[in-house]
């Protein structure tokens, strides 16, 4: 058992967001470790929106699809929801991406580098911790 004040802590400052999505940096220890992108806020709906802002538990996934991820524990209203990898909105179905940069792809705001920086995160982040997210903007 992990005592809760010896878990890893990490956050998700949202930056910046888009019609087309809503962008951020994930920090640990002080240092930005990834860069996020997310659906535009849409009433918290199932699959179309970004995660409310809040502290969420982080625990391994390991689904047909994405593998040695993380799922965000007891958001009001949802579940299924993952830290996995994909480049625009349109990839992350109310879960958050991840990446090392941002850019423009096929005329739509996104990150790139996605599947390199997930592998980077698999040696970083340990298997449970809690992400804090917050809004910078509004």
């Amino acid at each position: 058992m992990i005592l809760p004040w010896l878990k890893k802590q990490v956050y998700l400052y949202r930056t910046d967001k888009t019609a087309k999505g809503v962008f951020g940096v994930m920090v640990m220890d002080n240092q930005a470790i990834a860069l996020t992108c997310e659906d535009p806020w849409n009433d918290n709906k199932t699959g179309v929106s970004c995660v409310p802002e809040g502290s969420y538990e982080c625990v391994p996934h390991f689904g047909a699809k994405y593998k040695n991820v993380w799922r965000l524990e007891n958001v009001q209203g949802r579940s299924a929801i993952l830290i996995h990898n994909g480049n625009t909105h349109e990839n992350t179905r109310g879960c958050i991406l991840v990446g090392n940069k941002f850019g423009i792809l096929a005329g739509t705001p996104g990150i790139l580098n996605s599947k390199k920086t997930l592998d980077k995160l698999r040696g970083q982040l340990p298997s449970k911790f809690t992400i804090h997210i917050t809004s910078l903007i509004n």
